[in-house]
């Protein structure tokens, strides 16, 4: 019910009578007066009036997970969510719970006490930032899990340069979401499978949204620095839920061309002489293609390679 008279005080600027809302609703005027006092307590701002009833001025964004899960309109991403002010990874708790939660559950949190990148490194979660991890259950091979972290970049650079035209965030391989050459975001995705069938993937997602300089690491950058105002965090997740949701769902219904023909209109790397460092390699050459699972076509002197995972800089 407290949503349902949400959804009224939204949708007008002015006040809104007792009288009106308990007509539309069908409770009585004590009721809503109850359900207001509610919503103040979990600190959303209404004014009353004497004769003139109730005015929605302020959302919290600290209501984030009550608030998505009465925006979202989306299939599969975000149908359960679990909001935690402090956490130590996003990643270990969706890895806990995964095997008992349905596909599309989604961990965020404010704050990472200990948070991994890639090869098992520190992943910084400067105040101001967002972390998300997403359960992912696709009934493909275990060799396709890879394909995870296509989609997620892809939805992450689409839902930015939808936020503001003039980002132009791009994807740097395999998983880094850069601005104007500066990180604005990493992806960590971690698997559990049998030989053939995944159990679940956990893709973890860190951005900076309204973290300022002093907060970052050189190199780095927030979408508020870019934008140059604060990002209102549930109007962000809910637009990155929706484009995750939609491209997750062209993905289970064969769409992975259309996917990796956006996902390299959208890259930072292709096209460009490259030096990757791996666990035991370094390579240097041409970034030629992706193929299907997202290995990197590497052009070398010799020959024509693939590298699976690497850290890459332009030469």
């Amino acid at each position: 019910m407290k949503s349902k008279i949400l959804e009224i005080l939204e949708k007008r600027s002015t006040f809104v009578s007792g009288e009106e809302i308990s007509k539309e609703l069908g409770i009585s005027r004590a009721a809503i007066w109850k359900h207001i006092q509610k919503l103040r307590e979990l600190g959303y701002e209404i004014e009353s009036k004497t004769n003139e009833g109730y005015k929605l001025i302020k959302t919290p964004d600290s209501q984030i997970q009550y608030e998505l899960e009465r925006l979202l309109n989306t299939k599969i991403i975000g149908k359960k969510i679990l909001f935690l002010k402090e956490v130590d990874s996003t990643n270990n708790r969706a890895k806990q719970i995964a095997l008992e939660e349905k596909e599309g559950t989604v961990v965020i949190s404010e704050k990472q006490t200990s948070g991994r990148g890639r090869r098992g490194r520190n992943w910084e979660s400067p105040e101001g930032g967002i972390a998300i991890s997403f359960i992912l259950k696709p009934n493909v091979s275990p060799e396709r899990a890879p394909q995870m972290t296509l989609i997620s970049s892809l939805a992450l650079v689409e839902t930015l340069n939808t936020i503001h035209n003039g980002l132009n965030a791009k994807i740097k391989w395999p998983n880094d979401i850069l601005i104007s050459g500066r990180k604005i975001s990493g992806i960590l995705t971690e698997l559990s499978a049998d030989m053939e069938k995944i159990n679940y993937v956990v893709v973890g997602v860190g951005v900076n949204l309204n973290s300022t300089i002093e907060n970052l690491p050189e190199n780095a950058t927030s979408l508020e620095i870019e934008t140059k105002e604060q990002v209102p965090v549930k109007q962000f997740l809910k637009s990155f839920f929706n484009h995750y949701d939609k491209l997750y769902l062209e993905y289970l219904n064969g769409g992975i061309d259309q996917i990796i023909e956006r996902w390299k209109k959208n890259s930072d790397t292709l096209g460009k002489k490259v030096k990757i460092i791996g666990i035991n390699e370094t390579y240097e050459g041409l970034a030629k293609d992706i193929d299907e699972n997202g290995a990197l076509i590497l052009e070398t002197n010799e020959k024509e390679i693939r590298v699976y995972s690497g850290d890459v800089s332009l030469r």
